[in-house]
Order: structure tokens, then C-alpha cells, then sequence
């Protein structure tokens, strides 16, 4: 890998596209094709071109792509238009993970009933909606700080920080935490780490993280917060596009020293602070617990987005992610979440940023298998099927039991590929002792059925269910005695028609000629055995409370509806003049 490394085109933090290819028509053929119309990022296309050798595509309405470099979300529509070799970096429904108030949101119930195990970010409130309690907070003597961010910004617009409920208006919508005022520090500088997490699939996760990334540094040393120096943004902040402003600000130079400036590499601080004598491997440790739990809230949501736009791709491998989590480590070393960015900046502007980020995306696409022959494979799957179709003249539909074999086989194939082409990264789920964590999803997909009404919906269908059964059997009751009645006394008024305990049995109708298939569905029925009634009741009107009953059991539920004819013991002819009674008779309730 490092001599492969060095043979590299050095990034210089800037590329041009000149739009001009040596190679001849032949090898362009068998060349990936790279769409970047909706990226900014020059180190997106140097490794797309320089590295991998692709062609760079710029229409944003082409298709024929292999993979797609967006800068924004991607909505479900595009996935679902998707074919199986392509690729594309986002997943849709990121949003509840990395929108500041979907996250708190999530995290927050989580903690509600897993007390002990959410303790990794800050207490969390949504304003305004849950404005009472955290007035409830500034309680006089106590001089509480926190920390108030717009709920859909970046960049550090917006945030300020408070002692006084009056500063925030009751209808604004912010995130607003406790302020984390005990942080490790550096140098007598406050600091957070940028960790690059790849969410490689969503059922089952597969969750890798990149042992390099960023350290960024406040440019005013650090003060706890007092009523003088709350908006001194560029103490208690880390964000690099407020403090880069800062005249303080020592930019990186040299690519060879990590370890300068007020942005360097994690490998460079996690470095030092060893030689210091600080366990780094359990802060890693700490950071993959929180890490996973993290992805285990939105698993569901992620999980039902995918699946409903590609639901025949049992390889899970269509999209991939790169998060940027924002850690802020405590007096103690221990990792706390800030936030989770689903487009972090890949601007580089220091020879830090562009070594750091270029590494990030090769070893990335690599991981991901973007290739000629996995994208060949993919094809002849796919051309395969195609043929059994052909030559069965109907689609192959797999049982449950086959689908989870091929998704096994998936797996197991995709795990011997991505264990051998990890680059820098780390694969930390899913691994021997990932059930554990399945509580943590279990318990987020009963937060997402009761969000959505699921549960209530899978309720109706297990209670319509169990009562079909006896519907049916009264329905095939009911629709074999008016059968037999009308063979007797065709013109016999309804209040004039025999008690049902004293109708002869189906064998005793002598039927003749055109009637003797009716004869025989009738006969099909007479092992069941009609039970009198007590009372006796006008047939007419006992179907018309029968039918009112099952009416109102649907009501609001018409797709629900049972059926209310047996197909297979009644001829069609028949079956059309039970229809007709029936809308006459509603129409007369």
C-alpha cells in the first residue's frame, strides 16, 4: 500500500479538468465513468481522473454514469432510477441523523429509556416546542451556560452562547445543549476532532471508520464562561470557518508536520497525548461504542428508505456515506457528540486538508469496490436472471428463505473483498459481538411504527385476519341456504320462509339438467353443519344485520375489506346476484 501511495500525482489542493484524454476509444469503453455536475470539491475529480483513471461527466441530467459525487442530499426518486452496478455517495433519510434537531431528537429518546448508555452527548432541547422546560433550567443563584444553534445551519453561523432566557425568542426554532464548560486541553486551547465514519450499508449496517482526520483548535485560550467573554466566539468555538478569521490563526504548511498550526491530524495529536501516557486505544474504544449507537437510532428510518427504493438489491451496496462526527473530549479524555455532518467539507486549502481528504476518498471508493469487474459481475447477474425469465415466461420470485441466502451470500462476499482493501480505515460493525446492540434497534423501530401509525396498521391486519375465518365460514353458511331455499320455493315471500331447523339437507333437493352444477357446489358444502338458531329470525333481515356488522368493521379501512363471497363455491352467475342483493341492500339501510 505505501509504495502504491507514493506513486500517486501529488493533490496540491487544486485541479482543473482539461477535458482531454490520450486514451483511445477501445480503453474508454472499459473506463468508469465519474459524475461530478453537482460537486465543488477539486479533490473529488483528481482522484476520480488522476487516480482511478475515470471519465469525469459534468451533464446532471446523464445516466449513464457509474458513479455520482453529489454535495447534497439525495431524495429517494434517484436511488429508485438507479441500476445495480451504479453507485452514489448519500443515503436518503440521512436527514434524521444529521439535521441538529433530528438528531437531538432521536438521541434524546433514546436516552429516556437507555439512561446509562446515552450519556455521550449533551442534555438537548428543541425550541420552541419544548420551550417550558428549558426556561425551567435558569434557576436564580446558578449561573447555567448554554450553548444555541440555529437547527439546520453549518459552519458555526448562527450559534451564541447564554446565561438568559430573555436572549431567545419563544417562537425561534434552535437546538439549544448544556454547555460543555470541563474540555480537555491542548496547549491551553479548547479543541474538537472531526471523525470520518463510513456507513457502507443500512440492513445490516456496516459502519467503518478512518483512523485519520482532523484536530481543530480555538484561536484564544480558554476561559471558563463568564458574563464578560460569552461572545468571544473564537474562544469557546472550534469551528474552523470562524477562526480561521481570527488573526491568531496559524495555518498548516507542510504536509510532513501535523502537528503545527490550530488544524492538524488526529494521528499527529492521538501521537502525542500517548507519549503522554494516555490510553488512546480506549478513546478509540469509546468512540466506536458511540459511533454505532449512534447509527442504531436511525437504523430503521435509513433502513426503510433504502429498501423501498431498491428492494431486489440483497447486496445492500448501491450508496455509501462519509459522515464528518464532531467530538468534543472532556477534562476526563472522554468523547462526547456534537454533531453529525452527512457533507462535510472536503475544501483544501492547507496541504493538511488535501492529503488528509484525498487518502479519505481514494481508500473510500476502493472499500466500495467501484470497478470495471465488479460492475461486470453485476451485469451478467443481472443478464442471467433476465434469461430464466425468458425461457419461464414469468419473473422469478424468490421465498423469503432465498432472499436471505443470497444476502448472506452478499455479505460473506463483500467481507472478503472489503477485508482485504480497508486502506486507513477500520471496520467496527458489524463484528462477533454486534447483538448486543440489537436492543438499541429494536427499540428505535418501535419509535419509528408508532411514528408512522406501522404498528397500528400491522394491529388491524392480525385482528381483519382472525376474523375472517369465522366470517368466511357464516358467509359459506348464509350463501348454501339461500341457495337451497331459492331451489324450493322460488316465489316464497321472506316472512314466509322455514325455519331453518326444518330445511331438508342439500342431498334431499332433486335438481335436474342445467342445475346439477349448482347441485354440486351445494353438495361441496353440506359437511358443514348448520347449527339452529333459538329464535327464529327472518333470513332477509339477519343477512341485512350481518352485513351491517361487517361494514362497520371496515369502516375507514376500505382497503381492508374482507371478501364477502366465496369465489370457488359459487358460479359466477350466482356470484353476480349475490352482489346485487347485497347493494340493494345497503342501499335500503
Amino acid at each position: 500500500m505505501k509504495q502504491q501511495q507514493t506513486k500517486e500525482p501529488h493533490f496540491n489542493g487544486e485541479f482543473e479538468d482539461s477535458g482531454s484524454d490520450t486514451e483511445d476509444n477501445s480503453k474508454k469503453k472499459t473506463t468508469l465513468i465519474m459524475n461530478v455536475s453537482d460537486t465543488q470539491y477539486d479533490v473529488v475529480k483528481f482522484v476520480g481522473k488522476k487516480l482511478f483513471k475515470w471519465i469525469l461527466q459534468y451533464e446532471p441530467d446523464a445516466n449513464n454514469w457509474d458513479m455520482f459525487w453529489t454535495d447534497a442530499a439525495v431524495q429517494p426518486e434517484t436511488l429508485g432510477k438507479m441500476q445495480p452496478y451504479q453507485k452514489i455517495n448519500h443515503f436518503p433519510g440521512m436527514y434524521s441523523l444529521a439535521r441538529k434537531n433530528h438528531l437531538g431528537r432521536n438521541l434524546m429518546k433514546m436516552r429516556k429509556q437507555f439512561s446509562d448508555e446515552y450519556k455521550f452527548f449533551p442534555q438537548t432541547w428543541l425550541l420552541p416546542a419544548e420551550y417550558g422546560d428549558f426556561k425551567n433550567q435558569f434557576v436564580k443563584g446558578k449561573a447555567r451556560t448554554f450553548i444555541v444553534k440555529p437547527e439546520a445551519s453549518c459552519q458555526g453561523r448562527g450559534i451564541f452562547l447564554t446565561r438568559n432566557i430573555n436572549d431567545i425568542n419563544p417562537s425561534d426554532h434552535y437546538v439549544a445543549q448544556r454547555y460543555l464548560h470541563r474540555p480537555f486541553l491542548i496547549e491551553g486551547l479548547k479543541f474538537d476532532l472531526r471523525v470520518y465514519v463510513l456507513l457502507a450499508g443500512t440492513d445490516p449496517m456496516r459502519i467503518y471508520v478512518y483512523q485519520d482526520g482532523l484536530v481543530r483548535f480555538a484561536t484564544e485560550p480558554y476561559v471558563p464562561p463568564n458574563s464578560s467573554n460569552l461572545e468571544d466566539m473564537c474562544m469557546h468555538l472550534t469551528n474552523y470557518a470562524i477562526n480561521k478569521e481570527n488573526p491568531n490563526f496559524v495555518f498548516n504548511k507542510d504536509a510532513s508536520r501535523m502537528d503545527i498550526g490550530h488544524k492538524r491530524s488526529i494521528k499527529a495529536v492521538f501521537g502525542k497525548l500517548e507519549q503522554e501516557g494516555h490510553d488512546i486505544k480506549k478513546l478509540w474504544q469509546e468512540m466506536y461504542e458511540l459511533f454505532i449507537k449512534t447509527f442504531c437510532t436511525v437504523q430503521p428510518i435509513l433502513s426503510h428508505h433504502y429498501r423501498s427504493c431498491q428492494p431486489d438489491n440483497y447486496a445492500n451496496n448501491m450508496c455509501f456515506e462519509i459522515l464528518g462526527f464532531d467530538i468534543f473530549l472532556n477534562h476526563k479524555l472522554q468523547p462526547i457528540l456534537l454533531e453529525v455532518n452527512h457533507t462535510p467539507s472536503f475544501t483544501t486549502d492547507t496541504p493538511l486538508d488535501s492529503l488528509i481528504k484525498k487518502n479519505l476518498i481514494r481508500d473510500t471508493l476502493k472499500l466500495m469496490n467501484v470497478s470495471q469487474k465488479a460492475k461486470e459481475q453485476i451485469i451478467a447477474s443481472r443478464k442471467e436472471s433476465l434469461q430464466q425469465r425468458v425461457l419461464t415466461g414469468k419473473k422469478v420470485k424468490l421465498t423469503m428463505e432465498e432472499k436471505v441466502q443470497q444476502m448472506k451470500q452478499w455479505e460473506k462476499q463483500r467481507d472478503e473483498y472489503e477485508n482485504s482493501h480497508l486502506g486507513d480505515y477500520v471496520k467496527i460493525y458489524p463484528l462477533e459481538d454486534c447483538q448486543k446492540y440489537d436492543k438499541y434497534i429494536e427499540f428505535a423501530s418501535s419509535l419509528q411504527d408508532s411514528w408512522t401509525g406501522t404498528n397500528i396498521k400491522r394491529n388491524q391486519k392480525k385482528d381483519l385476519k382472525d376474523s375472517q375465518i369465522p366470517q368466511q365460514q357464516q358467509q359459506i353458511q348464509q350463501t348454501k341456504t339461500n341457495m337451497v331455499r331459492t331451489k324450493l320455493k322460488p316465489n316464497t315471500p321472506a316472512n314466509n320462509l322455514p325455519k331453518l331447523q326444518n330445511m331438508p339437507r342439500p342431498e334431499s333437493i332433486n335438481v335436474h339438467g342445467e342445475d346439477e352444477q349448482v347441485s354440486a357446489k351445494v353438495n361441496k358444502l353440506s359437511n358443514i353443519k348448520i347449527q339452529p338458531r333459538q329464535q327464529s329470525e327472518p333470513p332477509i333481515l339477519r343477512v341485512k344485520k350481518d352485513m351491517k356488522k361487517q361494514t362497520q368493521q371496515v369502516i375507514g379501512k376500505p382497503c381492508l375489506q374482507p371478501k364477502l363471497f366465496d369465489m370457488e363455491s359459487i358460479g359466477q352467475d350466482k356470484l353476480n346476484n349475490k352482489r346485487q342483493q347485497y347493494q340493494q341492500l345497503m342501499l335500503a339501510k
